[in-house]
């Protein structure tokens, strides 16, 4: 792994960056009270057309940009009433665990809702679901929990036909599981039969009702560990370092008058953030590119390839007008570009999994590894991290993945498979028969993703 070249120094900067962080944030937070987040962006992207025009509030969104955690932002637009700005930064930061996203995504359906907002809550409550049925990292308990408050979030809107797929999808866990307790598991089956009743499926909720008096005798056992090796940090060096504290002190000035002006920021202030940016994209990619040479253990370079995507994704961001306000004119020109490099990162990153996990000395762990990698690459794909990511491949891979499972390994977990309604396709769990039945399906050797 990568050490820095002058220890003292990294501290040094380091504390000074952590000093001006809390005074910044002290100065800020209580302006957004009256920032509105009405200023749209014309450029962003997402697989998701109805993030196309999302409402960003720029003040509050370029406090990431001066050193506030991307968590802390999301949080701070959600206390404010910026749901428009909160998606937009979970759709651009891939580092976001699973289940505090799944979460926040479930507020904003919430709250997009109130806004009477309802195209935007439910691609909320979607991709809450997509996180509930992709992310290898969930217990199955937070899995039925989040599909329960899609469900219910979507029968509020009076979307029925939606608000079905994700009370399915709980009513599946809660009676094929092994991982539930008995108790949550009835209360689930109870709650299922209430939001049926709501949109009208008296069918399902007499289904529901009935496992819930007669719940399935599943032995809860405690669910298996991950295949695949988690992601570190990685240490950066001291010029990457002051770097990112110079585009903190730019970005600071940069809000500040957002903030102080309602929307104007002094033409100086602009130049030197935009001029920070392009000098930290310099010294990243030159880290980064160091870095990969350097390293030898498959891990290392995953965790390097992470962070580089962490970078691209954020540099992606600016080149979409996704703060609110044009900041580096160069990318916004040259936006296929910075997409076409994100996407290589990902597939680089990809292509280092996939040698992790031929190296993987047992059959019955590659099978669930390679399961587990396919899922977090429509993970991406589905929550706009992964631009133009191969949908239509990944799909076919992942069935046929489960159908391996089903034959080797039956008492694995939930399989995933695919529900298209009227455009959108949805990733959803399955029995094993469904899973056989579906195109691609057949029990076949796993392809190599």
């Amino acid at each position: 792994m990568l050490k820095s070249s002058n220890k003292f120094g990294i501290i040094a900067i380091a504390s000074t960056a952590v000093i001006i962080l809390l005074i910044f944030l002290l100065a800020l937070v209580g302006f957004f009270l009256r920032q509105p987040d009405s200023i749209e962006t014309t450029t962003a992207e997402s697989s998701q057309t109805v993030l196309q025009q999302i409402p960003i509030d720029p003040a509050l969104a370029v406090t990431q940009l001066g050193g506030i955690a991307p968590e802390d932002v999301i949080d701070l637009a959600i206390e404010k009433s910026r749901p428009g700005t909160a998606l937009a930064t979970i759709i651009s930061t891939p580092s976001l665990a699973p289940k505090q996203t799944a979460g926040t995504l479930l507020l904003l359906g919430e709250k997009f809702s109130r806004q009477d907002d309802t195209a935007r809550a439910a691609l909320s409550y979607e991709l809450a679901g997509a996180i509930a049925t992709l992310s290898p990292d969930l217990s199955d308990t937070l899995r039925a929990d989040i599909f329960l408050q899609a469900g219910s979030g979507l029968a509020a809107l009076s979307d029925a036909v939606h608000a079905k797929i994700y009370l399915d999808q709980a009513y599946i866990v809660a009676t094929e599981s092994n991982y539930l307790q008995p108790a949550y598991r009835q209360s689930v089956l109870e709650q299922l039969n209430q939001i049926y009743l709501k949109i009208d499926d008296p069918e399902s909720a007499r289904k529901s009702l009935n496992a819930s008096l007669s719940p399935p005798d599943l032995a809860g056992k405690s669910e298996s560990q991950l295949e695949l090796p988690a992601i570190e940090p990685i240490p950066l060096s001291e010029a990457v370092q002051t770097a990112e504290k110079t585009r903190w002190q730019a970005a600071q000035k940069v809000a500040k008058n957002l903030v102080e002006t309602g929307g104007e920021v002094q033409p100086e202030n602009l130049s030197a953030l935009r001029d920070a940016l392009l000098a930290e994209d310099a010294a990243k990619t030159a880290f980064f590119a160091d870095a990969l040479a350097a390293e030898k253990q498959l891990s290392g370079k995953v965790n390097i390839i992470h962070s580089q995507i962490e970078w691209q994704s954020l540099k992606y961001r600016v080149a979409r007008g996704g703060f609110g306000i044009s900041l580096v004119p160069e990318w916004e020109t040259n936006a296929e570009q910075v997409r076409s490099d994100l996407t290589a990162s990902y597939e680089s990153l990809f292509r280092q999994y996939s040698d992790i996990i031929v190296a993987i000395p047992d059959a019955s762990q590659i099978d669930r590894a390679t399961e587990e990698l396919l899922r977090r690459q429509l993970l991406a794909g589905k929550l706009g991290w992964y631009p133009n990511y191969p949908a239509e491949t990944l799909k076919e891979q992942l069935l046929a993945a489960s159908a391996r499972l089903i034959e080797t390994q039956p008492d694995t977990k939930l399989r995933v498979g695919f529900l298209k309604i009227d455009d959108t396709e949805f990733c959803t769990f399955v029995s094993d028969s469904d899973i056989l039945n579906q195109p691609g399906g057949s029990v076949q050797p796993t392809a190599t993703p």
